[in-house]
């Protein structure tokens, strides 16, 4: 099974990475061209997917980003900032109990499920394009059990990355994001080889 610091040594070996990032920074601060950041994210989840080198590529084939991107949005929409919304609210009725910052526990499931989530959502899309394949709910929450909550760790560690430098907020979640995603498509493909058929006598003969 891949771990977080395996993605992040993969990606983050190339002298070009920070460059790279960077414009995705400044793609993501810009609603539209936001969509060509995302593009982006899409394509590096599609080379964790199929098992393709991890390493931020060239920024490319903009039309193509885009339209990728509009996608990867709007799962990211519905899948991540909907549940975190919907936490938010909920903190609300409680902050008349003045119990500090007991009142923003019905936002650590969204939190901890938001980043994973959009990643199996997007890692279903992928495979025939279509928007209900992201969305087939059973199929998402059979994925995150399947990972035996080891996602946890990755999601700690993209909120507390965020969070330590959020002064460079579109760097620090383009980085987060990157790596994050990568890391999950990474497990989820590694969690499908493991279960299909004939892998369990592959592995013995290694």
């Amino acid at each position: 099974m891949p771990t977080l610091e395996q993605i992040c040594k993969r990606l983050f070996t190339g002298s070009s990475w920070f460059a790279r990032c960077l414009v995705g920074a400044l793609l993501l601060a810009v609603p539209v061209a936001h969509f060509f950041a995302f593009g982006y994210l899409y394509d590096l989840i599609a080379r964790a997917r199929t098992g393709g080198r991890l390493e931020f590529p060239e920024w490319e084939e903009w039309r193509r980003l885009f339209v990728n991107g509009v996608a990867a949005f709007v799962i990211f929409t519905v899948l991540g900032l909907v549940p975190l919304a919907l936490g938010w609210a909920l903190t609300w009725p409680l902050r008349w109990l003045n119990y500090g910052v007991f009142v923003y526990l019905p936002m650590v499931p969204a939190v901890m499920l938001a980043a994973p989530l959009t990643a199996a959502g997007i890692y279903q899309y992928q495979k025939r394009e279509e928007y209900r394949d992201a969305f087939r709910w059973r199929v998402l929450v059979a994925m995150l059990r399947s990972s035996k909550a080891r996602f946890f760790v990755p999601s700690f560690a993209m909120v507390g990355f965020i969070t330590a430098v959020y002064p460079l907020m579109t760097l620090t979640l383009f980085v987060a994001l990157a790596a994050g995603w990568s890391f999950f498509a990474a497990f989820f493909r590694s969690i499908e080889e493991a279960h299909r058929p004939g892998a369990a006598s592959v592995a013995q003969r290694r």
